[in-house]
Formats: structure tokens, sequence, C-alpha cells
């Protein structure tokens, strides 16, 4: 196991929503498909979905110019409506882990650690911490060179969350 230690990346988020659609909206696909991707004109679409401890789901993000992204997610934690747990991976059609094609030793094994915590009855905190999972040396460089994007990525999905959440 390697022991090289990278800080987290944190994204703090307050949504006019409640702790458990919030979470749900993390968790369940009829909620998913209607925002887990960076910008408005993309698609999301789950070809399979075990939500759960120890489970798994596989998406497709099909951005406006027709590019597909997959994205092959291992469950470690659900733990309604207070934390979740996932590692991600870039995939291809059958769920098998690839590369990451754009940036040269991304770290293989990324985890983000989701909490929600009630601020009021229709309101909600989300933090939500990314980092590399025992990353080698280059994969450590690799995640440090970017930091200043990683906002971009789960930010711009934050957002897309929350003119979800607005809409329903």
């Amino acid at each position: 196991m390697n022991q090289i230690k990278v800080e987290p990346s944190v994204i703090t988020r307050e949504f006019n929503a409640p702790r458990q659609l919030v979470f749900d909206a993390w968790t369940q696909v009829k909620h998913l498909n209607n925002w887990m991707f960076p910008m408005p004109g993309c698609t999301c679409e789950f070809v399979s979905a075990e939500i759960e401890n120890e489970g798994s789901s596989l998406h497709k993000v099909t951005m406006p110019n027709g590019h597909e992204m997959w994205l092959y997610t291992k469950y470690e934690e659900v733990t309604p409506p207070e934390k979740l747990v996932f590692l991600q991976y870039m995939s291809n059609e059958n769920g098998e882990i690839v590369p990451m094609a754009h940036i040269p030793n991304w770290p293989k094994d990324m985890l983000a650690t989701l909490l929600f915590e009630e601020i009021s009855a229709k309101k909600t905190k989300l933090t939500f911490l990314w980092e590399p999972r025992n990353p080698s040396d280059l994969e450590a460089k690799a995640f440090e060179n970017t930091r200043s994007d990683h906002g971009k990525g789960w930010g711009a999905g934050m957002e897309q969350l929350e003119l979800y959440l607005s809409s329903i």
C-alpha cells in the first residue's frame, strides 16, 4: 500500500432542499439522469445501478457535441441520508476501467466522500471530498497539477444539481 498523502479537494455547497432529497438526488437514477453532467445540453444515462453498500453503477454522459464519456462507480458506503462514499473510474461501455486519455498519470482510484448536513428542514449543506486513493508519485503529482481545475468538473455538476433541485 502506498503511503503518499494527498490533501483532498473540497467542495462545499448549500442547497435549498431537504437533506433526504439531496441524498436521493445522488443515489436514485430517476434523479441522477437529470443532473449528473457538467453543463446544460448534456445527457446522462445509467445502464446499470446498484447504488448500495458494495454495489456499482455504469453510466454514460453525452456531451452537446455527441462525445460520450463512460463512468464506472463502486459504492463503498451508502448511509442515508448522511454519507455516500464511492470510487469513480473512466470506463468503456462495458464497464471496463480505462485510463483518462487527456490527463497522463491520472490516479486510477479516485475516492469521493459526500457528507450531507441538515441546516434546516429545507436547507442542506453538502461537503464533497475528492482524492486519489493510494496514488503513486506520478498520480499524486497529476492530481496536484490539476487541483485548480477540480471545482470545474464536480463544481459544474453541483450547479446542475442546484438547478435540478430547484425545478422539482
